[in-house]
């Protein structure tokens, strides 16, 4: 599955532009390095500079020579404030880079949780997820099996990802028009808020793997 490159390419100063003559060249340069600058401040994860430019009105949409976006290097990243920053200011959350990647699709296997609930909050269509059949049910099983395994986190640290896993979950079952299991998971949002013990966090989260593997098996049934 290809990826997100984290290496910006440098515009050609020999690119032609279609400018009529009394335009000052340096007019048309500093609107490329402006632009350029927004994906490269997405990529670097300086939200400020994204927020100033994107106030003084710089387009969001603006790609690279590769088709890649603010959006797709902050998803990429899994910067979730610079995400919904892009998206507040009118950036496409379906919009392909040259290889056909969405900025869904370099969260997703990026396993940035949160990037991948906010796209989805922002429009994201849920059938541009990865070419390897991956889907946020997918992704939630293998951070479930990685809490499942004990590795030592503190409570506050597993509640939390616990806590996104649901988030991203509902988001995605309420986009497919599941709305049932959209409740359960309620319900088991509900009991994360009341746990405080670590066995009480590890039986949510036994929950939340059994109805997960449950949506996969369902899921697999009706693409049949």
């Amino acid at each position: 599955m290809p990826c997100c490159s984290h290496e910006l390419m440098q515009l050609s100063a020999g690119s032609s532009v279609n400018a009529a003559p009394f335009v000052p060249a340096r007019v048309v340069v500093s609107r490329f390095q402006t632009l350029k600058r927004l994906r490269e401040s997405a990529n670097v994860n300086d939200l400020d500079t994204v927020q100033q430019l994107l106030e003084d009105g710089v387009d969001p949409c603006a790609a690279d020579d590769k088709g890649r976006t603010a959006l797709h290097f902050a998803s990429c990243n899994g910067n979730d404030r610079i995400v919904q920053l892009l998206l507040d200011h009118g950036a496409d959350p379906n919009q392909r880079d040259g290889l056909g990647n969405t900025p869904l699709h370099l969260a997703a296997c990026t396993n940035h949780v949160p990037v991948i609930t906010t796209l989805l909050r922002g429009g994201a269509r849920v059938d541009a997820l990865d070419r390897a059949g991956r889907t946020p049910l997918h992704l939630a099983k293998s951070k479930l099996n990685i809490l499942q395994e004990g590795l030592s986190q503190s409570l506050e640290a597993v509640r939390l990802e616990v806590k996104q896993i649901i988030q991203m979950l509902r988001e995605y079952l309420e986009r497919l028009g599941h709305h049932e299991q959209r409740e359960q998971l309620d319900d088991l949002c509900s009991k994360l808020q009341m746990t405080s013990t670590k066995e009480q966090v590890d039986e949510v989260t036994d929950l939340l793997a059994s109805f997960t593997s449950l949506s996969l098996q369902m899921q697999n049934m009706e693409k049949r």
